[in-house]
């Protein structure tokens, strides 16, 4: 490994892109575009490009929550012209607290995004036993100590 590819390697978190929600996001109906920047492997920043004080943390939920899965209605898909599973970067917004056992993320408003096409859409998951304030590392936290759920 040379130095360059070092560098170009820790590079790769900075990537920002910029996605079109075309109905907005439930409370910022009235903003389009958003920035999605990875800011280390877990962690990503998820930020409007109109109003530089609305930006929230994100993850991949399928990260920390092993077995989190929900289905995509079809007009979902049609909002953001999906027409390939391959196409779909899911994120959730995380609360965070200075507190560790504290910070919690919500799984019941996962954000979809199209990689190929850049839009995205906040979904509001129906008749759901996830919540907005799931424990961030209790799922991670059994596993590595080898407990279950």
């Amino acid at each position: 490994m040379n130095q360059k590819h070092v560098i170009n390697e820790k590079e790769q978190y900075k990537e920002e892109l910029i996605f079109t929600f075309p109905k907005g996001i439930p409370g910022f109906e009235h903003l389009r575009d958003f920035k999605l920047q990875e800011h280390n492997e877990l962690f990503s920043i998820f930020s409007a490009v109109e109003e530089d004080g609305i930006s929230f943390i994100t993850i991949n939920p399928f990260d920390f929550v092993h077995d989190y899965e929900f289905e995509l209605s079809n007009d979902a898909l049609a909002d953001i012209d999906v027409t390939a599973r391959e196409q779909i970067a899911v994120r959730c917004i995380v609360t965070w607290h200075s507190n560790r056992d504290k910070i919690t993320v919500n799984l019941i408003a996962p954000i979809i995004f199209n990689m190929e096409n850049l839009k995205g859409k906040q979904i509001i998951l129906q008749n759901s036993e996830y919540t907005t304030r799931h424990a961030l590392w209790s799922d991670l936290e059994l596993e590595e100590q080898g407990g279950e759920a």
